[in-house]
């Protein structure tokens, strides 16, 4: 008899084994507010529905916004920053202030190459003195991507909770191994937010609809009128002239390639936080803290839900994502898609 209960209960366990196999649980965080931003908070499970390439699924998790915060500070030291470090580093500070008790940080920096300074960890006095450690990197170079893929694919693995990335960064990537669309393949199997900071660093500076502006910070120089050459007087011997090249861009030629980077740059990040249920923010020196005190307010104002989907041997294959909730005045964000990990 014991052995027949035994074999009853291996069998089970096997089974379920095999189901849970079969099966890939997606985790999707969620945001909620009304038409003018606010926060819509005391929703329950049964306020929600998702739906997966059109067919509804059963949501098997469900987190309120007293689950604790998992962040991740990802900060731009490459040369371009050189001049507003120091508002960066006080930001990041205000930052790591208004964090809970539970939450855990890490801070990472980029330049030419990304380097973690502090893993996770809930001591605010050891963040703190790490961030007096970041200083701007001396080679050329930017890879944004390099560290946003970095941190998602292997910091945040075993981490559990809501997981956040909160980059700052002017976005121009340069030196990067990885492409843009294998990073946003990387985020589409991730249940990482993102909340991205576009920092102004360039000559020009660039809005939302890519219309420029000069940055009062810099001067651009002003071109120059050809000076009037007197007449030289020819001399016997033959000689042979040759023009050094100018190595400084006219105004025009400046604005028109901050324009096209920085446009560039501020597409990338906003995508990077619409796929992820984030958020995008432009900023300078003056709001940069003030930014800060919203993501730590947001992070925290948000549910979490989960589903689990049947594999289709396809790991290829990207899904849609579609969160509703039963409010006619509720707008939501949330990842729109996913890619299944096999």
């Amino acid at each position: 008899m014991r052995i027949v209960s035994t074999l009853l209960c291996l069998l089970l366990f096997s089974l379920a084994l095999r189901a849970q196999s079969d099966n890939t649980f997606v985790s999707v965080p969620v945001s909620v507010s009304d038409r003018e931003g606010r926060y819509i908070s005391g929703l329950k499970k049964d306020d929600f529905r998702i739906l997966q390439d059109g067919k509804e699924q059963k949501i098997s998790f469900f987190a309120t916004e007293d689950e604790p915060v998992s962040v991740a500070l990802l900060i731009d030291s490459s040369e371009s920053t050189k001049g507003v470090l120091t508002n960066i580093r006080e930001a990041a500070k205000d930052f790591i202030g208004l964090l809970n008790r539970n939450d855990k940080c890490m801070l990472a920096t980029f330049d030419s190459e990304v380097r973690v300074l502090e893993p996770f960890t809930s001591d605010r006095d050891v963040l703190e003195k790490s961030l007096e450690k970041i200083q701007t990197g001396e080679k050329e170079g930017t890879v944004v991507f390099n560290a946003v893929d970095r941190l998602a694919r292997e910091h945040f693995v075993k981490t559990q909770g809501r997981k956040v990335i909160v980059l700052l960064s002017d976005g121009k990537d340069f030196g990067s191994s990885v492409s843009r669309r294998d990073l946003f393949g990387q985020l589409e199997e991730s249940d990482v937010m993102i909340y991205s900071i576009f920092y102004q660093t360039g000559r020009v500076q660039v809005d939302e609809t890519g219309a420029i502006k000069q940055n009062p910070e810099i001067k651009l120089p002003e071109a120059k009128k050809p000076e009037e050459k007197k007449p030289k007087k020819k001399k016997k011997r033959y000689s042979i002239r040759i023009d050094i090249p100018r190595d400084t861009n006219t105004t025009e030629e400046i604005r028109l390639i901050d324009k096209v980077t920085g446009a560039e740059a501020v597409n990338v990040l906003q995508e990077m936080s619409d796929m992820t249920a984030g958020r995008f923010y432009m900023s300078d020196a003056p709001k940069l803290s003030q930014i800060f005190k919203q993501i730590a307010a947001e992070v925290r104002q948000q549910y979490r839900l989960g589903f689990y989907t049947k594999n289709n041997g396809d790991e290829t294959a990207i899904n849609d994502i579609i969160v509703k909730v039963n409010r006619t005045d509720a707008v939501v964000r949330a990842r729109g898609k996913y890619r299944k990990r096999l």
